[in-house]
Parts: structure tokens; sequence; C-alpha cells
């Protein structure tokens, strides 16, 4: 199971993007970062649908 995680990024105004641990990115707007979030899951849910076929 893949782990997304949004949280601030090191004491500034910004919000990082990290996957299983990792930085992914760091946005300026808490929205950008969940939409990077959504989009990462959806990228997940469509290649575990074709796998199943």
């Amino acid at each position: 199971m893949v782990m997304i995680e949004i949280r601030k990024y090191r004491h500034s105004r910004f919000w990082a993007v990290y996957v299983d641990g990792e930085l992914l990115a760091v946005v300026v707007y808490r929205k950008g970062a969940v939409a990077i979030a959504d989009m990462l899951m959806s990228m997940r849910v469509r290649k575990e649908a074709g796998d199943a076929a």
C-alpha cells in the first residue's frame, strides 16, 4: 500500500507531498498538494483495475 502524506514543509508557508516518506513535491497552496495526492490515488486505482483485468 502506498502512503501519501501532506504536511507543512520545514518551517515555511509551503506544503509538501510525501509518498512512502519520500518528498515528491513542494507547493505554495494546500489545495495544490491535495490535487497532487488525488491524482496519484486515481492513477493507482486505475493501475490496480488494469492489473485485475
